[in-house]
């Protein structure tokens, strides 16, 4: 588990001196959202967060259902058909 407790508190993770972490809406979906970039994996990413994999399935599986908004993707540049 490579997330450190500052990358952590960054993304709006409450971390308790037990250990135990609370996540806020904000961060499960911001890496719900990286889980969906090109080439991501479920399991490098929640490496990335330190978290298990089966954890950040569950999130993906609220978002699906509606019950996790994401965030709004990145405006990329408009693509254009040609005419």
């Amino acid at each position: 588990m490579c997330a450190t407790n500052s990358f952590l508190r960054s993304l709006g993770v409450e971390i308790y001196a037990s250990g135990h972490r609370r996540w806020s809406d904000t961060a499960k979906s911001q890496a719900v959202a990286d889980t969906l970039e090109v080439g991501a994996t479920v399991n490098a990413v929640a490496e990335r967060y330190g978290i298990l994999p089966n954890q950040l399935s569950a999130w993906r599986r609220l978002a699906k259902q509606g019950k996790l908004l994401l965030p709004a993707p990145e405006a990329a540049e408009p693509l254009f058909a040609p005419l």
